[in-house]
């Protein structure tokens, strides 16, 4: 059983941020990914192999997903 003020604590609080980002280099299974936003290229790993160019979803330098083309915004909490 859970406890209800643990799981709210997770709600508010993440342990993790995922960021989306675009390839600018492949080498299978490792790619450099340009955060969206300005904070810089980051070493992913994944065992999807992606396009270069390719927008996706990254968390703890893994990629997670292809992320939706389009605009995006930054919102602080």
């Amino acid at each position: 059983m859970n406890n209800p003020l643990f799981e709210l604590r997770k709600l508010l609080n993440p342990t993790h941020a995922e960021y989306i980002g675009t390839i600018t280099s492949v080498k299978h299974p490792e790619y450099r990914v340009q955060i969206d936003g300005g904070s810089g290229p980051v070493l992913c790993t994944s065992g999807t192999t992606y396009n270069l160019g390719a927008r996706v979803f990254i968390a703890n330098q893994v990629i997670l997903r292809p992320a939706p083309t389009g605009q995006h915004s930054e919102i602080e909490i």
